[in-house]
């Protein structure tokens, strides 16, 4: 391993566990909480909520699992880093795989140990169960799907899902545990339910299509070690229709929810969604046809990326708009 100095070592160390990532998981479970089940569940009387304390502990858990699987999943890819990013490596420069191994089972241990606490918080056991599960996909994905055609694009657009899902499932065992007030905010869970739902695509497409461009733009080495992404057994071209064809169908089902936005006079929420994620959707559409070089299919993931963090941020002005 190379010997570098401190702050350099600190700097990759939060390259590893993509530290702008993990924030951007916390920031969106927490707008998730305030700002969709506070003001349109509970009307802003938050006492049967979950404590501050133990959602904070759902996110810690969320956080913990996603870091680990981002360990294991650089100790993998050390081959294909070595020639797609090579000053970008961690494992093998600041850290040996074996402790990156430790830090994979460590961080994935405390996220489901926590998991499992939060089970016992709302009386249901399998609940627990979801960590350890993610916890060992993650594993898998690094170790066998990510190399795989179409599978290792899916679970990572379904874990993207899973970090608005995790919130719903989580707030609505714990209001379980009040019948009463249960009961008679059945109709309310439906509507907020819907808002999740759409939230959960939202996040699940633009993952999907997100990474589909980084395999582009990983080709090199991924066909190096053996990948089976799209772009390697379909080509390049096939490649950028099947980015331009999620991301018609997010656009489309985008604009199905601009319409509903426009006839309940939300208008701020409207132009807000209409310029911040309409746009550039079409933006990378044009993109996909026209981008060639790994830098440039790095500015469409990019985009990606601002795509979802605009779309979280809506949630604040739908709560104020309510």
């Amino acid at each position: 391993m190379e010997k570098i100095s401190l702050i350099s070592r600190l700097g990759k160390i939060i390259r590893l566990i993509r530290l702008p990532n993990l924030l951007i998981i916390v920031l969106t479970q927490f707008l998730l909480r305030y700002c969709l089940f506070a003001p349109f569940l509970y009307s802003g009387d938050t006492e049967v909520m979950s404590t501050l304390i133990d959602f904070s502990l759902l996110c810690l858990a969320t956080i913990l699992i996603t870091s680990g699987g981002y360990v294991i999943n650089d100790y993998f890819d050390v081959r294909i880093d070595e020639i797609n990013k090579p000053s970008h490596l961690v494992v093998g420069k600041v850290i040996s795989g074996r402790t990156a191994i430790k830090w994979h089972i460590l961080l994935t241990s405390l996220g489901s140990m926590i998991g499992f606490y939060l089970a016992y918080r709302v009386r249901l056991l399998s609940f627990g169960l979801i960590f350890p599960f993610v916890g060992l996909l993650l594993w898998f994905y690094s170790a066998k799907y990510k190399r795989m055609l179409f599978w290792g694009n899916l679970i990572v657009a379904l874990l993207s899902a899973m970090v608005v899902l995790i919130v719903y499932v989580f707030e609505f065992f714990w209001l379980r545990l009040h019948p009463d007030i249960f009961a008679d905010l059945i109709p309310d869970l439906f509507w907020v339910g819907r808002l999740f739902l759409a939230y959960t695509l939202f996040a699940f497409l633009v993952t999907f299509y997100r990474e589909v461009i980084k395999d582009m733009e990983d080709v090199k080495g991924d066909a190096r070690v053996g990948c089976r992404t799209i772009p390697i057994v379909f080509g390049m071209n096939a490649s950028r229709w099947v980015v331009s064809g999620l991301t018609g169908l997010t656009i489309i089902l985008s604009g199905y929810g601009l319409l509903v936005l426009y006839h309940l006079s939300l208008m701020t929420v409207f132009w807000y969604l209409l310029v911040t994620t309409l746009v550039p959707m079409f933006y990378l559409v044009y993109r996909a046809f026209r981008s060639n070089t790994p830098e440039e299919y790095h500015i469409m993931s990019n985009i990606c990326k601002v795509i979802m963090v605009a779309g979280v941020l809506s949630m604040q002005l739908i709560a104020i708009s309510k």
